[in-house]
């Protein structure tokens, strides 16, 4: 009895022993604004069984523990930056954790980036030439950064584009940037026609078609010819291409009136004689 009484309170004491409660270590050089890379950061404690890492917002830094006869001091493992923000420095031992309140800055900024977006990315002279921009600018890191523009994050404004038909870039090596000015829908028609004697086949020509704008209409706008002699009434329909359709009519011996038409654009008639 008295020997089980003896290894019980030798439990206890192993017990009572292991879970000591350890100092919270003293942060000798501290500072709310800590510069990435880090400094060696110095740390008054006992004992040895430290380890330590920054808690970022978006992931933990780890740190290397070296001992010194007051403490330990910490070191940054690798020598990047990081995205700036709240974070906490904790450092541990066995089960204890101890955290230290810190705002993360780097100390060097390279590879800054322009952003700027366009919305919609395609207009039309048809419906609107106005266009929203938005600015902003980040680091290698991925921190925004005051604009050039008003001293703010980001820089917004509505703008309107030149009507000028194209592919244009708002950040010229960027491909992503593109936005497009789409012709819009023709104003007027031209027609002309050829006979083939020997063919005895019609040459319809209806172009060169543009916008208000004077842009090239869209390749593959579609045109309809619409002829009639004296009996009946014909249609055949064919692709812009660079502005210009062309379609092919037998004369059969008659003689034609003929429009070519896009959406509710009409041209003048023509007459077809062989």
């Amino acid at each position: 009895m008295r020997n089980l009484f003896f290894h019980i309170i030798l439990l206890f004491s192993l017990t009572a022993c292991k879970n000591k409660a350890v100092e919270k270590p003293v942060w000798l050089n501290k500072t709310t604004m800590l510069s990435m890379p880090a400094d060696s950061l110095v740390f008054k404690a006992k004992g040895k069984n430290w380890k330590a890492s920054i808690l970022s917002f978006t992931q933990p830094i780890p740190l290397s523990v070296n001992y010194s006869d007051s403490g330990f001091i910490l070191y940054q493992r690798t020598m990047y930056g990081i995205t700036e923000g709240p974070a906490q420095i904790v450092v541990s031992n066995d089960n204890q954790q101890f955290y230290y309140q810190v705002n993360l800055l780097n100390k060097e900024r390279s590879a800054i980036t322009n952003k700027d977006y366009r919305s919609p990315k395609t207009v039309n002279p048809d419906s609107s030439l106005q266009q929203q921009q938005i600015i902003h600018t980040i680091d290698n890191w991925r921190n925004l950064l005051y604009t050039k523009q008003k001293l703010q994050y980001f820089f917004e404004e509505e703008i309107t584009l030149s009507p000028k038909a194209g592919t244009f870039r708002t950040i010229a090596d960027e491909p992503l940037s593109s936005y497009y000015v789409l012709a819009g829908s023709c104003v007027s028609i031209n027609v002309k026609s050829t006979y083939n004697k020997e063919k005895e086949i019609f040459t319809v020509t209806a172009g060169p078609l543009n916008d208000k704008y004077n842009n090239t209409v869209a390749d593959g706008t579609l045109v309809a010819f619409i002829y009639s002699d004296e009996e009946q009434t014909y249609r055949m329909e064919t692709a812009l291409l660079d502005g210009v359709a062309t379609v092919f009519i037998p004369s059969n011996n008659k003689k034609y009136s003929l429009k070519a038409k896009v959406n509710e654009t009409i041209s003048n008639s023509i007459l077809l004689i062989p």
